[in-house]
């Protein structure tokens, strides 16, 4: 048995000699916070069913399997059975066998007072040590959305797709309740309406959602060759018009917003200008603007909120200067930045950058992150997807993570890009490793604000030890966790 950093992606093949491992699992960090490791279990075979004693919160998960195949869209892709989804254990144990260890992921939350206890399996046992930080806690959903904003797009319909007449309310709440849990508001970004049930609107509300997408008003063809006339700009806005006041009428203090002009080139100005200037005449900052757009040259004068830009092109002068002018800057990744050295969260990327992305954004104190789907299953045309299941009571899964975005193309995929879920039997919401290290990120990005506002030049220094540039990163699972542990001292 070893302890494994659950930053390291694991091949189907890996044992306890492949990576740096650690003997037993010591964890610190926020009260409240969740703090993720994995255990491997090899030598023996039979069924294995892990028992944890300690006093705190926990989950235990099986280590998941997919096949993941090349493509040309992005390199260093493919390289067959990788891990990534995380299985329920279920009521008789896990299938261990002298030629395939088992790999089970353990997911504690911190409390309030330093405890020991064990992790026991296939006969073996590791002591598990939980330090909290002293005088520390972790704010509540809604103070760490308010403190940096997280737009990670998701949609009920894909999974209603997926279970067809068998999806009912319960399945929509597992998904909805494991976004929330790992801080990431189960809102859909793309929807060209508001929801017709305004429960959705309450529950992001009610979960701390501070961000709430009303609809994506301005989807005009690439370019917007055509002008909005007064007459299509004030029919739109009316469409949004009653479930923006209603929202309003709750005084939460939760902001409603429009979304539109997705990566759309500057000759749309006019067009945004138009549409985003009407929403901003008629309800005023109580109501934000947003749009992704990598434009070079920014006007300040524009009647945009959020300025969402890839975050490659950040420019520290020209964010500085629309910050000054009173908007806020978000940045956010996708299927590009896709060259090898670029961070990113693909299932073959090294499994710190999805945090590091986060490092980054806290170096340069933007406002927010974007991603653009967590449940967006794009099967090979032609064929469906079904729940994910184990292939013959092995950690190998048959959900195929190739994701056709470009359909009805077949050459070019990606393999976990807009997915860090996975539709499980009987409607449990499935969670990529990717998913539970994505509230790792956020959390981390509330210690390094928190660092930088008392000693910007420690902190600063830090951070670069882990990331410096876009290309330019150390993705060194152990050496992330202890510089972590090295900005915590600087302030408990």
């Amino acid at each position: 048995m070893c302890v494994i950093p659950a930053t390291q992606g694991l091949m189907l093949s890996d044992s306890c000699t492949t990576y740096p491992t650690m003997p037993n699992v010591v964890m610190q960090g926020m009260v409240g916070e969740r703090e993720n490791v994995q255990i491997m279990v090899q030598g023996g075979s039979g069924m294995v069913t892990p028992v944890v004693d300690i006093e705190a919160e926990y989950t235990v998960y099986q280590v998941g399997y997919v096949n993941c195949t090349a493509t040309t869209r992005y390199p260093g892709s493919g390289g067959g059975w990788r891990s990534d989804p995380l299985l329920s254990i279920p009521p008789g144990g896990v299938q261990l066998t002298t030629s395939q260890p088992v790999v089970f992921w353990l997911s504690i939350t911190i409390p309030a007072k330093s405890t020991t206890g064990t992790f026991t399996a296939n006969g073996e046992q590791v002591t598990i040590t939980l330090t909290p930080w002293a005088g520390s806690l972790l704010p509540n959903a809604s103070a760490i959305h308010r403190s940096f904003g997280e737009i990670w797009s998701f949609t009920i319909d894909a999974v209603q797709t997926i279970y067809g007449p068998d999806f009912n309310q319960g399945i929509a709440q597992n998904y909805y309740n494991l976004m929330t849990d790992m801080l990431l508001p189960p809102d859909s970004l793309y929807k060209g309406a508001p929801y017709a049930n305004f429960s959705v609107y309450q529950y992001l509300i009610d979960t701390g959602a501070y961000l709430v997408n009303v609809a994506a008003i301005g989807n005009a063809p690439t370019g917007c060759p055509q002008p909005y006339t007064p007459e299509w700009v004030n029919s739109t806005i009316d469409a949004v018009a009653p479930t923006i006041d209603k929202i309003l009428a709750l005084n939460s203090g939760a902001k409603p917003y429009v979304y539109g002009f997705d990566e759309q080139p500057t000759s749309c100005e006019a067009n945004i200008r138009a549409l985003y200037g009407a929403v901003k005449a008629r309800w005023g900052d109580k109501v934000y603007t947003v749009a992704a757009l990598n434009w070079d040259t920014m006007p300040s004068d524009l009647p945009l909120d959020i300025w969402v830009l890839q975050y490659q092109y950040y420019d520290q002068a020209k964010a500085a200067a629309w910050k000054a002018a009173g908007h806020e800057i978000y940045l956010y990744h996708c299927i590009e930045p896709s060259g090898a050295d670029y961070l990113n969260t693909f299932i073959e990327h090294n499994r710190t950058q999805g945090r590091q992305l986060y490092w980054y954004a806290a170096m340069h104190d933007v406002d927010g992150w974007l991603y653009y789907a967590t449940d967006l299953w794009n099967p090979y045309p032609g064929t469906q997807h079904t729940p994910i299941k184990r292939i013959n009571n092995t950690p190998m899964t048959d959900f195929p993570p190739a994701n056709y975005i470009w359909a009805p193309r077949t050459d070019i995929f990606a393999n976990g890009d807009g997915q860090f879920l996975y539709p499980g039997v009987g409607g449990e919401a499935v969670p990529a490793a990717r998913l539970l290290l994505q509230r790792d990120a956020v959390e981390d990005q509330l210690l390094l604000t928190a660092a930088l506002k008392k000693d910007a030049t420690l902190a600063m220094h830090y951070i670069n030890v882990i990331v410096r540039s876009p290309t330019d990163h150390t993705d060194d699972t152990l050496l992330l966790e202890q510089t972590r542990a090295s900005i915590a001292r600087m302030l408990f």
